[in-house]
């Protein structure tokens, strides 16, 4: 029995070179992952407002001016005034798994909007999530960007820092498995 039990010791210690390089050939073939986390943060003065072209005119605290045209579904337009504020706050989240070789593009996503109640200034919260797996169609390793349609299928480029690690190894025609969640948050007071 204590033969048996050397011997097995043995073939471990023997085996566990071979083993352990497998396994950090394994590691080193993961596919490239990163996230991205963005946030933005937009307040401004109406400064004008059209209610019958549903334009408003939004100068910012560095005297920016942005002419916006608000959509038909924004609801209680008409309780917006000459200078109200307008803040929009912007999270997301993207996290990216480049899948090298061909593979088939998805867009499986949900869109959610709050609104206001009848009287209220408006203000909403939109979420936009899902998953996107699209195809790379031009990389620039120089300009460290990639270009891609988006979840609407328009053309999208991406910029990577120089902190993102093996950049070089991304390929024209790889499949990017993109997980996203953006939260826009509009108020009006």
């Amino acid at each position: 029995m204590k033969i048996l039990g050397s011997f097995g010791i043995a073939v471990v210690l023997a085996l566990a070179p071979s083993i352990l390089s497998a396994a950090g050939e394994m590691e080193a073939q993961k596919n490239i992952s990163f996230t991205l986390v963005e946030s933005s943060n937009m307040t401004a003065k109406v400064t004008d407002i059209n209610y019958r072209m549903r334009v408003v005119t939004l100068t910012d605290s560095e005297g920016k001016v942005r002419t916006v045209k608000v959509k038909d579904d924004v609801s209680n337009l008409n309780e917006v005034k000459k200078g109200d504020t307008v803040t929009v706050d912007v999270q997301q989240v993207i996290d990216v798994e480049v899948q090298p070789g061909p593979g088939q593009p998805l867009n499986i996503g949900a869109e959610s909007q709050t609104s206001p109640m009848p009287g209220q200034k408006p203000s909403s919260v939109r979420t936009v999530e899902g998953t996107l797996k699209t195809r790379v169609d031009a990389i620039d390793y120089e300009a460290r960007t990639v270009t891609f349609k988006n979840r609407k299928g328009i053309p999208t480029t991406y910029q990577f820092s120089k902190n993102a690690k093996r950049f070089n190894e991304v390929r024209k025609g790889d499949m990017l498995v993109v997980e996203y969640k953006q939260i826009t948050a509009l108020s009006v007071k």
